[in-house]
């Protein structure tokens, strides 16, 4: 998967890309509501909820350009998410990349306990018949708050485009 550097690209994280990030993307997508909370199934229709096995733990997933042409990903960072982060963005300064175009976003804080224990027993125990459906449930109990941090991106998104465009008027 190739990142371009021209626009912003929004990285929503957790520990294996497969709950949180994967939720957090979807919201941000309008592939699910931002306006009520979805059924389980709704949640459980999404193709890659709970689907990420371990060794997809370091890739980036494109997962579509939201309304404004943002490019929008999920990661799998495991424990160590600032490490990974800061590896990345070192890694786009030694390629001349403009490090103010990335945007990662730690989806996990926002899920409560039994979202992460659902997911613990489907990846990491391979107990899917039990944690997929408490993750999915989970998830739902937890759902504003996934929600509020899709908005609390878009407008830190968008204030930080405002800001370029001063910056970029005032080179002018």
């Amino acid at each position: 998967m190739r990142i371009t550097q021209s626009g912003m690209h929004i990285i929503y994280h957790c520990y294996g890309s497969a709950h949180s990030s994967i939720i957090a993307a979807a919201i941000h997508l309008g592939r699910l509501p931002s306006d009520r909370v979805p059924d389980k199934e709704e949640i459980l229709a999404l193709p890659d909820f709970d689907t990420t096995r371990d060794d997809s733990l370091g890739h980036i997933f494109f997962k579509g350009r939201d309304e404004k042409g943002h490019a929008i990903y999920t990661a799998g960072m495991g424990r160590h998410h600032q490490t990974v982060k800061r590896l990345l963005l070192e890694m786009i300064r030694l390629n001349n990349g403009p490090e103010s175009s990335f945007k990662f976003v730690e989806a996990l804080p926002s899920i409560n306990k039994l979202a992460k224990l659902g997911g613990a027993l489907s990846r990491r125990y391979g107990l899917v018949m039990i944690g997929r459906p408490l993750a999915a449930i989970g998830i739902m109990q937890s759902y504003q708050h996934l929600v509020e941090l899709v908005h609390k991106t878009k407008e830190e998104v968008k204030n930080q485009e405002k800001g370029s465009e001063s910056t970029e008027r005032k080179r002018s």
